[in-house]
């Protein structure tokens, strides 16, 4: 680990957290977190931090998981919606199964730029900028699909998709009957 930091036991993924990074020390995988302000270092992989997430705001990492295939298709590499409430979208660099998976917040990326065939600078909004093993190509996909996924429940939220006969139904107002005795 970089010197000496001191580890967190949990955290909760919310609107500063721009990264979830794996460090391996000594066999074991830690997470580094990039906020907007500074670094955190919790003592569990990003995978159990993103679960957790999902967790604290009323879901599980699966639940997610299906719901992106339900929303938009995507099955391998899905981006998930942390908290659609929060807006907190977030996309692996890879296969969330694979140990050396990052998580990247997609309202915190700023712009991306190619430095070799195989990784990318992603600038992030508080101006700092990292390097990832992602050839620009994955990395602009993986964002194109957090954010698709987000465009959608934003839809969803507001009402688009629904069908017009649904809608009709529902906001009518009631019927006003008028009685006119006979004589």
């Amino acid at each position: 680990m970089e010197n000496s930091v001191t580890l967190v036991s949990e955290y909760e993924i919310n609107r500063f957290t721009m990264a979830v990074l794996p460090i391996e020390e000594e066999g074991k995988v830690f997470s580094k977190i990039m906020e907007v302000e500074g670094d955190i270092y919790v003592d569990l992989p990003p995978l159990k931090i993103i679960d957790d997430s999902c967790h604290y705001y009323g879901s599980s990492m699966e639940g997610r998981k299906s719901g992106t295939k339900m929303v938009t298709g995507v099955t391998h590499k899905s981006p998930l919606a942390i908290d659609p409430m929060s807006d907190l979208y977030f996309f692996p660099t890879m296969s969330p199964k694979k140990p050396e998976c990052t998580w990247i917040s997609l309202n915190h990326i700023e712009k991306t730029s190619k430095t070799t065939l195989s990784t990318t600078i992603a600038h992030f909004t508080n101006k700092m900028e990292m390097e990832f093993q992602i050839s620009l190509r994955s990395f602009e996909t993986q964002m194109h699909r957090a954010a698709l996924l987000r465009t959608r429940m934003l839809q969803r939220a507001q009402g688009a998709g629904v069908h017009q006969d649904n809608r009709d139904y529902v906001a009518s107002p009631p019927r006003t009957y008028r009685i006119i005795k006979k004589k």
